[in-house]
């Protein structure tokens, strides 16, 4: 018989091919059906082999480096350490690249800071895991310890916290600072009547009173420094400026008055209020650097159904009465002031956006976290938290803190909530603390910076500050790290 010749066959093959390529899908599965139902076992083995290097191809490495990053960029952690599993190929891409990681951070709202964005991928990857870690021992309670401090004094009415130091005030009529880190009392002084409200830091402190009035000391010395007489009520908050030289507070009369913060001239009483004043804020008007409007400051009072927001400034260099300029922009609405239950404590400014908790409508006794625009005037958003809020105690960019009401030895009171997803992060049960002021005055969450997003070094200090129903105060810290920081 005679054999095909190397050129007959490659004609042959070439008929095939172009015959093949005009049939439909049916006649080629047909086709080859009829192939492997005649081929032996070395051509199985062969298709086989031809096949598997087809069907799976390891798209990953095949990629252009720029688009497997960008492609990376769009898991989340959790996702790219499952994908870190699948082969030493992809856990060297993953593990290389360190906008990958970065990426990953950012959506599990962490903080990167700027200084650091050249580090290596093999940084960034531990940071994750790290901070992973961390936000899994905040939900399950492993996260913080307390410290409970007798002092053997009568009810707390007011604390307050500022750099490692907490300040307490009692009905004892006694003032100390209190140094956290060396549990060491660093300064006592003696009052004339109660302390509603008390703020300090380094230069001097500062309480009202239920009588009507404030004085202030210097912090180092204790030495009295000035007295500012007087309203015709309890002063359930006050704000100061050192730079301004100002002091702002708001009573049980209705009233705000602005004080001299060095000598307690009264420079001008507000009276546009019906009910308590129970919240003023004394903050910088959000402009740009050398912009007119950079020297002037946002005034922001609250009482059960209002916030008041207005615009100070001093026409001159010289701080007096006559150059102060004063003018109310607008009033906020919180509810209907028939309603004694609408208020709950919580007023909190970021620059841009004013925060505060009002009562729900439609879910009765669960609070709504009211974000306003300062700037523009309106209302951005109403996010109801399904939770009845008893103080909303922080707002940052990326996490708010809540204490609801004291239930039982067993039930969480102090809540982290993430903003945009609501998921509560954190969980820690308080004693119970009833309020000594309408705005929680025995109240005061001690670091903030954290509220923002961990950025590897601001999960440390105390996280709160209150004064307990067994005239105790309770102070709540981060845990340290058991691999210690990242760094």
């Amino acid at each position: 018989m005679a054999t095909k010749s190397d050129g007959d066959f490659e004609e042959w093959l070439q008929n095939v091919v172009d015959y093949y390529s005009n049939l439909s899908d049916v006649e080629r599965n047909l086709t080859i059906d009829c192939i492997i139902a005649c081929s032996g076992s070395s051509q199985l083995l062969h298709l086989h082999s031809q096949t598997k290097a087809l069907l799976h191809r390891d798209f990953l490495k095949l990629l252009p480096a720029e688009l497997r990053e960008h492609l990376l960029s769009y898991l989340d952690g959790k996702s790219l350490l499952t994908c870190c599993c699948v082969s030493k190929t992809w856990n060297q891409v993953i593990c290389s690249s360190s906008r990958v990681w970065q990426q990953a951070c950012l959506r599990s709202g962490l903080v990167i800071c700027k200084y650091l964005d050249n580090i290596d991928a093999k940084y960034w990857k531990s940071f994750y895991v790290e901070m992973a870690r961390r936000r899994h021992q905040m939900i399950t309670q492993k996260c913080f310890n307390s410290k409970t401090y007798d002092r053997n004094l009568r009810r707390v009415t007011a604390v307050h916290y500022y750099k490692s130091k907490v300040a307490t005030a009692s009905d004892s009529k006694i003032i100390q600072i209190w140094d956290c880190a060396k549990d060491q009392c660093l300064i006592t002084i003696r009052t004339d009547a109660s302390i509603a409200s008390i703020k300090f830091d380094d230069n001097i402190i500062i309480a009202s009173s239920y009588l009507g009035h404030m004085v202030s000391w210097d912090a180092v010395s204790g030495e009295r420094l000035a007295e500012y007489m007087r309203h015709g009520g309890a002063v359930f908050t006050f704000d100061y400026s050192q730079d301004l030289n100002v002091v702002i507070s708001g009573a049980a009369d209705c009233r705000i008055k602005i004080w001299a913060l060095s000598n307690g001239f009264l420079y001008k009483t507000l009276t546009d209020h019906n009910w308590w004043v129970l919240k003023v804020m004394l903050t910088p008007y959000p402009a740009e650097k050398g912009s007119k409007q950079q020297n002037r400051h946002l005034i922001f009072s609250m009482d059960k159904t209002t916030v008041v927001v207005r615009l100070m400034s001093f026409v001159a260099e010289t701080i007096t009465p006559e150059g102060l300029y004063m003018t109310t922009l607008y009033s906020i609405l919180l509810g209907r002031s028939d309603d004694i239950c609408l208020f709950t404590p919580g007023l909190h400014f970021d620059g841009d956006f004013l925060y505060f908790p009002k009562e729900s409508f439609d879910n009765r006794g669960c609070a709504v976290l009211c974000k306003w625009d300062v700037k523009r005037k309106c209302m951005i958003s109403e996010m109801e938290l399904n939770l009845k809020v008893k103080a909303l105690l922080g707002v940052g960019k990326k996490y708010l803190v809540v204490l609801t009401p004291w239930q039982d030895k067993t039930t969480p009171n102090f809540i982290v909530m993430d903003k945009e997803s609501k998921e509560k992060v954190a969980l820690w049960h308080l004693p119970p603390s009833k309020p000594s002021t309408p705005d929680c005055a025995q109240l005061c969450l001690g670091e903030k910076d954290w509220l923002d997003g961990l950025d590897g070094n601001n999960d440390q200090g105390v996280l709160l500050t209150a004064a307990t129903d067994d005239n105790s105060v309770y102070v709540l810290k981060w845990s340290p790290r058991s691999n210690g920081a990242v760094t």
